[in-house]
């Protein structure tokens, strides 16, 4: 019970609250200050607020070891941080290694050998979780999950100040201007997949002339261009796929499963040839065009940045060829 704990404890945490409130920092820093506070306070390794996006459960804010792992994305089905957000409960992990609701690979990447995760709540549901980790077993007890318990409501008071509270997590993950994921969010779909060892395909696109667009038709056009191709890359891709704006008049859509190079251009093409339909400008249709590049994992790179890289690549060789045809 919160009630229990040492009075330096509960001395300390109101001294975050102080800060914050005082403050009023953005929901970011908040989770920052809060993590911060966890793992010092619970003498863990590493603390961290994930929130519920989708399928899997993503790293938003870290501290001491989980520093480095911000936009990790853990699969809601497998980790402990998933379940205690579907069972709306603190779940302790005393031993990594041998306990089975846990992702044991992800736990060994991150260093937690022992965990303590307690749910975050807003509008009285779970929809995330702080959670300090250890690389010793057994390293908290209930005085601990006390600490946890006080400072998730830190965050959740913040939520309550955010303006439409239910965005929070989109609008982190995703491009304000066409909904998309964001480079960030794509970033760590990729990670999270090369770390499960299965086979995708990477796709990067380009507008073909888009500074034209913009120069003739005015941005209000480009953006709508955008937002169109957008539209289209969403429409075209199937569950488990992630369609991204990686920047500009950039795109770039991960295929999951995709272990062919025949499978990969065959899809790219179909992406082309369906962005390659009129827009409607509103003055009249704008066309527009899209050259495409390819790359697979595991066959072509073993990293995210190797892997765009690769596909920028042979992009950019397939725009070069257009403009000398």
């Amino acid at each position: 019970m919160t009630s229990s704990l040492p009075q330096e404890t509960l001395l300390a945490v109101i001294a975050v609250q102080q800060e914050i409130a005082e403050a009023d920092p953005a929901l970011d820093q908040v989770m920052n200050v809060v993590a911060a506070a966890a793992a010092r306070l619970t003498v863990a390794d590493a603390a961290v607020v994930e929130l519920h996006d989708g399928d899997d459960m993503v790293y938003r804010a870290g501290f001491g070891a989980a520093a480095g792992h911000v936009g990790l994305r853990l699969a809601g089905a497998t980790s402990l941080s998933g379940l205690c957000v579907r069972l709306d409960q603190t779940l302790y992990c005393d031993d990594s290694e041998t306990d089975n609701r846990v992702d044991r690979e992800a736990c060994r990447r991150v260093g937690a050998r022992s965990m303590l995760v307690t749910p975050l709540h807003y509008r009285g549901t779970a929809l995330g979780a702080l959670k300090v980790y250890s690389s010793r077993v057994r390293a908290f007890d209930d005085e601990a999950a006390g600490v946890l318990r006080l400072l998730v409501g830190i965050i959740s008071a913040s939520m309550h100040r955010a303006r439409e509270h239910e965005g929070i997590a989109r609008r982190a993950l995703h491009d304000v201007l066409t909904g998309l994921a964001n480079r960030e969010h794509l970033a760590a779909a990729i990670d999270a997949k090369i770390a499960r060892r299965k086979p995708f395909a990477l796709v990067f696109l380009d507008v073909n002339d888009f500074k034209e667009i913009n120069d003739r038709r005015g941005h209000a056009a480009g953006d709508a261009v955008l937002q169109a191709i957008a539209c289209r890359v969403a429409a075209s891709v199937r569950d488990g796929d992630v369609a991204a704006r990686f920047g500009g008049d950039e795109f770039v859509v991960l295929l999951e499963g995709i272990g062919s190079r025949a499978e990969a251009v065959g899809t790219s093409q179909r992406l082309v040839e369906r962005i390659g339909d009129p827009i409607d400008g509103g003055d009249g249709p704008i066309h527009v065009t899209v050259s495409a590049g390819v790359a697979l994992f595991p066959d072509d790179a073993a990293s995210a940045e190797s892997l765009l890289r690769l596909a920028d690549s042979r992009m950019y060789s397939v725009k070069q060829e257009r403009k000398g045809a």
